[in-house]
């Protein structure tokens, strides 16, 4: 059910009713995920579908952080995915001792009970921090490793795997060991380390940032599998000329508006409508309810069956 629109025009007691049922419908609530619906699906396949079907899939930015439910928890990551979003972006940090973890920041401070810098604390210490929620609450949740993550994500969501000061050749083996391969889509800051990237595992997408063609092109000259690849288009609301483009080159697209929903003018359906197959949001809930995301991304999955490869 979408939220109600204003614009409706109905009579008044009518108006009423109907906005009462609709907030009712948008803050219920959503039943959690609990079979692995994305068991088997081949990602790039499904991205395919849904540039072809043209839908737009939800990622929840920083796994979908609310009040309860601090950032990077597994917490988060539950509630995002009933919300609906099947892309949940996780911050992927390193102990001292190396163990892989996650967090946003390069101290603990504001998402944390703990003090100083992640990378001077072992992990044992890191894994008995609690968790402060964005209100500035502290939970009972303590922040998790990236394995915990991966195993939660796994036949429910795809992992979009932000680095935090770790190197390529760490998050490979990690997701190998993980045998998450298939299910992940790493996100890298250049061209360069893109093509680093691939060449160190060929099987697992990434996104890279582009801007223009001629960035698709360089990948393409350095062996690059494009179906591999997921175009960065920014912040904001869109480039809608770009996404036409790479969309005749058949590269999906995403971007994401977070200045737009801090400030309470963000339009869900705009950025959408502007070509992105996957949106990044901070506001998962109110995002799924604007774009009907859960019901959109399992339709989408009926719509293409041979995008599962079991």
């Amino acid at each position: 059910m979408r939220c109600f629109s204003s614009t409706t025009t109905v009579p008044g007691c009518i108006v009423l009713a109907l906005v009462v049922a609709s907030l009712a419908a948008c803050t219920r609530t959503p039943p959690p995920v609990t079979e692995p619906w994305l068991d088997g699906v081949d990602l790039a396949a499904y991205l395919d579908c849904a540039r072809e079907q043209d839908i737009t899939l939800l990622q929840a930015h920083r796994a979908g952080d609310r009040a309860g439910a601090a950032e990077n928890s597994l917490g988060a990551i539950e509630a995002s995915m009933a919300d609906g979003a099947v892309f949940i972006e996780i911050d992927v940090a390193q102990t001292a001792d190396g163990q892989l973890v996650l967090l946003h920041d390069r101290t603990l401070e504001r998402t944390t009970t703990g003090r100083g810098r992640v990378a001077d604390i072992p992990a044992e210490d890191f894994l008995a921090l609690r968790l402060v929620d964005a209100n500035g609450r502290t939970l009972t949740e303590a922040p998790p490793t990236l394995a915990a993550a991966l195993d939660a994500l796994d036949g429910r969501a795809f992992a979009q795997v932000d680095l935090k000061g770790v190197d390529i050749t760490t998050i490979v083996q990690a997701i190998e060991a993980a045998d998450a391969v298939d299910r992940s889509i790493v996100i890298t800051y250049s061209i360069a380390d893109a093509i680093e990237l691939h060449r160190a595992l060929p099987g697992v997408m990434f996104s890279v940032g582009i801007d223009e063609l001629a960035d698709l092109e360089r990948l393409e000259r350095a062996g690059v599998d494009l179906r591999r690849v997921q175009a960065w288009l920014g912040t904001g609301t869109g480039n809608p000329s770009l996404d036409l483009l790479l969309s005749e080159r058949e590269i999906e697209t995403s971007y994401g508006d977070f200045r737009g929903e801090r400030q309470g003018s963000v339009d869900y359906q705009r950025l959408a409508d502007n070509g992105a197959e996957v949106i990044s949001v901070d506001e998962v809930r109110a995002a799924s309810a604007a774009l009907d995301a859960r019901a959109q991304a399992r339709s989408l999955l009926q719509a293409c069956p041979e995008a599962r490869s079991d």
